[in-house]
Parts: C-alpha cells; sequence; structure tokens
C-alpha cells in the first residue's frame, strides 16, 4: 500500500458548488483508494478568502464529511500554509516524505509546485483542457501552464497522433479517460424529466485563434443547433451558467430549449440525481475541442452514460477512440443530432444498456486508475 497525494481544486472561486467538478474529483480520489492505496486530497487557495471563508469551508466540509474521510483531506491557505480544515501543515508534510506520487487533476498554470508537497517524485499531470492549454502554452515554456511533471496524461486522446495537430510541445502525453464509480451509477433509477438535458458554462473560456480559425466558447457552437428542438421534434434542456440578460436566453427559449438554474446541479448528490433523471445527454463542446479533433470527452457525458443514459455530443474526434451508434454519438449538425434523438426514443432500452457497456468498458475506475498508476510506476 502506498500513500497518493491528490490536488485539486474543490472549494476555490472557479469551482465551488459545481457539483460536476466535484464529482469528477470524488471519482478519481475513490478510484485510487480502491486500487489500495491510501490517498490525501489537499486544495491550495491561493490567497485566504476571508468574507467568504465560511461559505467555502462549509462547501469543503460538507464535501469531505458525505463522500470522503475527512481525516484524509486538508484545505490551505498556500501564502501562509494555515489550514482552514482537514490536516495541518505538519501532518501533510509527514505525509509527503513518504508518498510515492503526486497526482495533479488538470493544469493549475504555475512553474512552482506547491508547499510542503514540493519534493514528491513522480508528479503526474491529468490534463482536462486539450486544446486550450496547448495553444496558451505554445510559444512560451509549456512548465508556467503545466508546471514540471514526470507523466503526462490528456484527456485529449488524439493528442500526439495523426489526427490531431495540435502541438504537443515536446511532451509525451498518454490519453486517459475519467474514471467511473459505477456502483454511484446505478441505470435503474426513474427518469423524472423525459427529456435530453445538459449542463454548460456559455461563454466559459472566450476564444482562441488555430488553423485559420476562430474557436469561442459553447454559445458559439450550440447556436449551430439552435434548431435542435424543432427538428427533433421535443424540448431540450440546459442547466446553464449564463448572465440573465444575455441576449441568448430568449434566443435559446424562442427555439424550444428550457433552462434551468446550474442551482439543480450545484452538489455531487445534485449533479447525479440530474443526469440519472434525464432520458439522456444532448450537449455541444466548447470550439477549442471541437475545432483541433483533440478528441476531449466530458466527464459529464462519461458520468451520464454510467447512469444508462445515452449520449449525443458534438464531434470532437472522440469517435476515432470511442466506439458510437449506439448508446453514443458523435454528431456534427442539426439533422444528425435529431436522428440521434429519434433513433434513442426508437429502442431506447437497447441505446441504455449500450451507454451504461460503453461506460464499463473505457470508464470503469478501477480500469482508468489502475492504467494511470501502471504507466506511472506506481504498483497495486
Amino acid at each position: 500500500m502506498a500513500t497518493l497525494i491528490v490536488i485539486e481544486d474543490l472549494a476555490g472561486p472557479a469551482t465551488i458548488a459545481r457539483g460536476g467538478q466535484t464529482m469528477h474529483l470524488l471519482q478519481w480520489l475513490h478510484g485510487l483508494k480502491r486500487q489500495g492505496h491510501d490517498v490525501l486530497f489537499i486544495e491550495f487557495l491561493e490567497k485566504d478568502p476571508k468574507n467568504h471563508r465560511d461559505r467555502v469551508v462549509k462547501y469543503f466540509r460538507e464535501t469531505m464529511e458525505s463522500w470522503w474521510d475527512p481525516n484524509w483531506s486538508a484545505l490551505i491557505v498556500e501564502k501562509t500554509q494555515k489550514s482552514l480544515f482537514g490536516l495541518d501543515a505538519g501532518n501533510i508534510s509527514r505525509l509527503a516524505d513518504s508518498a510515492a506520487a503526486l497526482i495533479t487533476l488538470a493544469a493549475h498554470y504555475r512553474r512552482k509546485p506547491f508547499p510542503l508537497i514540493d519534493k514528491i517524485r513522480p508528479r503526474i499531470l491529468v490534463e482536462q483542457d486539450p486544446g486550450y492549454t496547448h495553444l496558451w502554452a505554445q510559444g512560451g515554456d509549456p512548465a508556467d501552464i503545466y508546471g514540471e511533471h514526470d507523466f503526462y496524461f490528456t484527456v485529449g486522446t488524439n493528442i500526439g497522433t495523426p489526427r490531431c495537430n495540435l502541438p504537443t510541445l515536446g511532451i509525451s502525453w498518454k490519453p486517459i479517460g475519467y474514471p467511473m464509480i459505477m456502483d454511484w451509477w446505478l441505470a435503474d433509477k426513474p427518469i423524472t424529466r423525459d427529456r435530453f438535458t445538459t449542463i454548460a458554462d456559455w461563454r466559459g473560456y472566450g476564444y482562441l485563434e488555430f488553423a485559420g480559425q476562430t474557436l469561442g466558447p459553447k454559445a458559439e457552437e450550440f447556436r449551430k443547433f439552435i434548431e435542435l428542438p424543432r427538428f427533433a421534434g421535443e424540448l431540450v434542456e440546459i442547466s446553464i451558467l449564463i448572465d440573465k440578460d444575455d441576449p441568448d436566453v430568449k434566443l435559446l427559449r424562442k427555439h424550444g430549449w428550457i433552462l434551468e438554474s446550474t442551482e439543480v446541479v450545484a452538489s455531487p448528490e445534485l449533479f447525479r440525481n440530474y443526469l440519472a433523471g434525464s432520458k439522456g445527454e444532448f450537449s455541444c463542446a466548447k470550439g477549442g475541442y471541437v475545432g483541433t479533433r483533440s478528441g476531449w470527452f466530458s466527464d459529464r457525458s462519461a458520468s451520464y452514460l454510467a447512469a444508462g443514459r445515452p449520449v449525443i455530443l458534438q464531434d470532437t474526434g472522440f469517435a476515432d477512440t470511442l466506439p458510437t451508434g449506439k448508446g453514443l454519438f458523435a454528431v456534427s449538425t442539426t439533422d444528425e443530432a435529431a436522428a440521434a434523438i429519434k433513433a434513442i426514443r426508437k429502442d431506447y432500452g437497447r441505446h441504455s444498456q449500450a451507454a451504461r457497456r460503453l461506460a464499463w468498458e473505457f470508464f470503469d475506475a478501477t480500469k482508468v486508475a489502475g492504467y494511470l498508476l501502471r504507466e506511472s510506476g506506481i504498483s497495486s
């Protein structure tokens, strides 16, 4: 049994009360633990949240107490190394001295390692934003985006292959999926929303230039499918992070989209209930994933599959590495998306079972976490 230390954001400004982000982290933690290891989760806050401290600590504490072990967690203010919850600096240093690996989930846009754990080797990065981080790092020093690691994994499964011409930045990227704790996602849950749903940050990440293209946020991609409710003959729902005065609110509603508050997915439990209660998912991807053909696939979509809910997702090149046509569809046009919805409706049981099987084959946490550890030279 080894001790692994995992770094990710949970209760910080960009991630607090995002149930999907929290669920993603939790499935990694439990996936690694089920490999037989002790796993310490640490979140570093850049600065003391002060006026927001109660809310930050409350979300972190409630998540750890409900889904993890508070004795194997820590919420640390980086500058002062003060612990706001969980283990203190002394206990973290003690565990770090004998840790077998440091696993960082997503790029943290910094070269300097976090304090207390800076001497741990190997360092392992699981990069979540293929396309964006690669283009932001191009022309500079990649370590300023990714930090310095010994092993680099990416959910962009086409990166480093002839199918994708994103710069590899001199890094040997290993493709990886998202770990699904399959017994958390039971396919017999009742469907409470008889429609296709998704969750979207409407304008996050802004715009990129790549290969003569301007790649925009989800807002730009969803507009390509704005007529989908009419083509499919049914309403489609988005739990959407959008300004109430955004003109796209009226545009979406005019075209048959149901807009839900992100409050319905503000915790891991609510997130799970929302996905499992849906008929399936239709979603677009950010332009940086679509236009680069990175092969990106969503942890949210993997969760729908695990719940036995079929997924229709805008093609990012993921169809190069995942089977499509049963339970999972890669689409590029409104016609294709509408046809997929109708096909799923016509034989829902078959597509639901196929979705669940696909999750078992490609996203089962035992397989994903085991692969990461083996490729990093860490025995189970």
